[in-house]
């Protein structure tokens, strides 16, 4: 099977900053991109907030850059339009950034998931596109 993912900012900054447990499956994801086996997608803002907050940590121009290009070299970037935001504002996801992300995701054709750290903050996420975890997805892809 091949598979459409979207990720979203805190799988980029788990891999890029090592946060978190978890983070060597993050890693496995955009390994898996980067040899073309995964197309993956995020959207344009969220390549903003990596940078913003690589920028936060005071990471370096030239680390920032770096890995905004490795991240532009195995991730399709995707924008949201008026009607995607129109949907995601009145969604009734508390987090509106991530109403915004998700409805992002939902644009891109025969996307198979949603990939995130934080499934707790898509409770409201419609069947339509599964949200699941890094950890989750390797499971899955693995038992192919």
């Amino acid at each position: 099977m091949h598979y459409k993912l979207f990720a979203d900012t805190n799988v980029y900054l788990d891999f890029l900053m090592h946060r978190g447990n978890d983070w060597s499956n993050a890693a496995d994801i955009f390994r898996l991109a980067e040899q073309g086996v995964i197309e993956l997608f995020t959207s344009s803002s969220s390549l903003l907030n990596i940078m913003y907050v690589m920028h936060s940590y005071k990471l370096s121009r030239e680390d920032i850059i770096e890995s905004a290009k490795a991240i532009l070299s195995y991730t399709k970037l995707i924008s949201p339009d008026n009607i995607t935001f129109e949907i995601a504002l009145s969604s009734g996801f508390r987090d509106l950034e991530d109403a915004v992300q998700y409805h992002t995701a939902l644009e891109v054709s025969g996307i198979s998931c949603f990939i995130t750290s934080n499934v707790k903050d898509y409770k409201t996420a419609g069947p339509l596109l599964p949200v699941i975890t890094p950890v989750a997805f390797m499971k899955m892809y693995n038992e192919i």
